[in-house]
């Protein structure tokens, strides 16, 4: 069942005030691993017009707490879209 804009502004703020805790309570990949979990759920909800919109959503929430996602350290900060599936020999974006 897809989200209405309205409900996914909810979840991204629920996300939001988690990645503190997240940050606390994780460390590096663990923190990834989660953190993409749920944000992978919310765009799995969107109508498939919204997902480029909640994908800039979450780069711009990560940007409050100063993070950029690890795609941009290993891609020179250019952007890459898609699902991102983490493995501990790396990550690939699909």
């Amino acid at each position: 069942m897809s989200l209405t804009r309205k409900e996914i502004e909810q979840e991204l703020a629920n996300l939001g005030g988690l990645v503190p805790r997240l940050l606390q309570d994780n460390r590096g990949a663990e923190f990834w691993i989660e953190f993409l979990e749920r944000a992978n759920a919310i765009k799995d909800h969107a109508p498939l017009n919204l997902r480029e919109w909640v994908t800039e959503r979450i780069f711009e929430l990560l940007a409050r707490y100063g993070i950029s996602p690890p795609w941009s350290w290993i891609t020179g900060g250019n952007t890459q879209r898609g699902r991102v599936y983490a493995f501990p020999s790396g990550m690939r974006v699909a």
